[in-house]
């Protein structure tokens, strides 16, 4: 076979390599992973313990709390600091949180470096870009538009009738709107939660090592890709499968 004819054969095979594996959607979790928000929510929090005269939470753990949505952080908070009476500061507490955070949820939040710039590269490869995150749909909304405008396609945080992540329900739903199949999509994230979640709905993982949860936790979770750069997360969306 002459050099010519293998070159092109191996053109057909890469083309063909191309277009079959390359994800449609990749659906991304929000907070420590497309957002470094962990201030503004511990400002949130401080704010809110503040008014029972307590002291802040310890910066250094906090962002392992992190993950699992506004109700599961308030709850492991109250649970450190009160023994009695914990429905009625539960939802008093995040009556305070809200009222904080509205205010506040960019004032320290930032996108991580590359981000919109690897978003940008994935629209340029049509593949569609989502949200889906624990944070409360309204929050999820705001940052997401103030922070990426159109380099996000779909957005959903958590919304009435939905459980959080790891419950598929809202994963799967998005999927169903998107008009994909499973295994043209990957969801990517930085937790256990988000590795759990994607499994949950039986598509693959990819787990960033720039956000809330370390490699060692990642791997021991089985995401199928891990990433410690944008750049490196962008070309697994593109040329993995």
């Amino acid at each position: 076979m002459s050099t010519h004819c293998h070159t092109a054969i191996s053109m057909i095979q890469y083309s063909k390599y191309q277009e079959v594996t390359m994800y449609k959607a990749a659906i991304f979790d929000l907070d420590g992973t497309l957002l470094n928000s962990a201030r503004d929510l511990e400002e949130a929090c401080n704010y809110a313990l503040s008014k029972y005269s307590l002291p802040n939470v310890d910066s250094q753990s906090f962002t392992l709390r992190l993950g699992s949505g506004r109700r599961k952080l308030i709850e492991s908070i109250v649970n450190d600091f009160f023994d009695h009476g914990k429905k009625e500061i539960i939802e008093e507490f995040q009556n305070y949180f809200n009222e904080y955070y509205d205010a506040h949820l960019s004032d320290y939040t930032r996108p991580y470096e590359g981000v919109n710039e690897g978003l940008e590269t994935l629209t340029k490869n049509n593949i569609i870009t989502a949200v889906l995150s624990n944070k409360p749909h309204d929050f999820t909304i705001k940052l997401v538009n103030h922070f990426f405008g159109d380099n996000i396609k779909y957005i959903s945080g958590l919304k009435d009738g939905y459980e959080p992540k790891p419950d598929p329900k809202a994963l799967l739903g998005i999927i169903s709107d998107l008009r994909v199949k499973k295994d043209e999509c990957i969801y990517i994230g930085d937790s256990e939660v988000d590795i759990r979640v994607s499994k949950n709905a039986g598509i693959k993982s990819l787990g960033v090592l720039w956000g809330f949860r370390d490699e060692a936790l990642l791997k021991k979770e089985g995401a199928d890709f891990l990433a410690s750069s944008v750049n490196e997360m962008v070309d697994i969306i593109i040329k993995q499968k």
